[in-house]
């Protein structure tokens, strides 16, 4: 075990991973259908727009796909103009059309707008929320937590937000990028309309352990974002890539990247409340441990043998 003196701290490491964005080939998928949506937009000004979707389970890379394109497209120089080329909104829960209005005029008021969130009716707000679309020149809207269009308590699409989504694509206001779990599909599968205005769902299904494509992409994605951690400062992190460790992670993680990554940033905050540099399996074993106390998993490959799926990522 290496220890120093002056090791950044816990939150520090944490923070320091938290700022990597690792690319990899469906982050560069979906940015590729992005930028169709917006170069077809460019050409038929005033004509209706088209829309994409990215629906998969959490952690499966979502915010990360979407959050870089939006620092792609935000640059300073636009943002100086008064433009806002991309624009996240994040849908609140059992949501009305006035409170799909709201919460795109309070992604607005991010960004410094006086959007009167509070003031009007229904249609104002709708009709306000159109107009900063236009005068801020949007490339592109993002609507995240879109299965929020399925209202807890009874499970049903709600019907008017979905209509009023489809109108902004029909009106020409700017090609719409919607994110969420499985049920944001059922806004589709009940408005055809929207359906057919819509490209094919961006795929970020979990990896299959018995797909060598898939433990390809694993293992590239995993060893990039080990190196990059350490590049960044979060400690040394290579020895993860040795035996069958990639293959514990694989199975903790249930193929889904962003859980590999938190599963990672735990082992690192244990070895870092240690002051260590290195870090171990024995912090692994441990940051899975902590995952199965919060039910995310059920049994720590990483001490007691790997699940029946036996094909692995093998280390090189």
């Amino acid at each position: 075990m290496t220890c120093i003196v002056d090791a950044p701290s816990p939150a520090h490491r944490r923070a320091l991973m938290d700022s990597i964005v690792i690319d990899n080939p469906r982050a560069r998928a979906a940015h590729k259908t992005f930028d169709y949506l917006v170069e077809l937009s460019g050409l038929q000004p005033g004509q209706p727009k088209r829309c994409a979707s990215l629906i998969a389970p959490a952690q499966t890379g979502k915010t990360t796909i979407i959050d870089s394109y939006i620092q792609k497209l935000n640059t300073p120089e636009a943002l100086k103009s008064g433009e806002i080329p991309a624009l996240k909104v994040t849908l609140g829960a059992n949501i009305t059309r006035r409170q799909f209005a709201q919460d795109i005029l309070e992604a607005f008021e991010n960004f410094g707008c006086n959007a009167l969130v509070e003031s009007g009716t229904e249609a104002q707000l709708l009709r306000r929320a159109a107009n900063y679309l236009a005068a801020r020149k949007v490339q592109v809207l993002f609507l995240d937590e879109f299965h929020h269009l399925v209202h807890s308590d009874n499970r049903k699409v709600v019907m008017s937000v979905s209509e009023t989504v489809k109108r902004l694509l029909i009106t020409g206001s700017c090609p719409i990028v919607v994110s969420g779990l499985e049920e944001a599909r059922k806004p589709f599968n009940g408005n055809p309309q929207l359906a057919h205005r819509t490209e094919d769902h961006i795929d970020l299904h979990p990896l299959d352990p018995t797909s060598p494509a898939d433990l390809d992409l694993f293992w590239t994605f995993l060893s990039d974002y080990l190196v990059k951690s350490e590049q960044v400062g979060a400690g040394e992190l290579h020895h993860l890539l040795t035996d069958e460790i990639p293959a514990g992670i694989l199975e903790v993680s249930q193929g889904v990247l962003g859980a590999a990554c938190n599963l990672v940033k735990d082992a690192v905050h244990i070895a870092a409340t240690k002051s260590k540099t290195i870090v171990e399996k024995a912090d692994l074993i441990g940051a899975t441990d902590r995952a199965i106390s919060k039910g995310l998993y059920h049994r720590n490959p990483l001490r007691d043998g790997l699940g029946p799926v036996r094909r692995m990522v093998a280390a090189p």
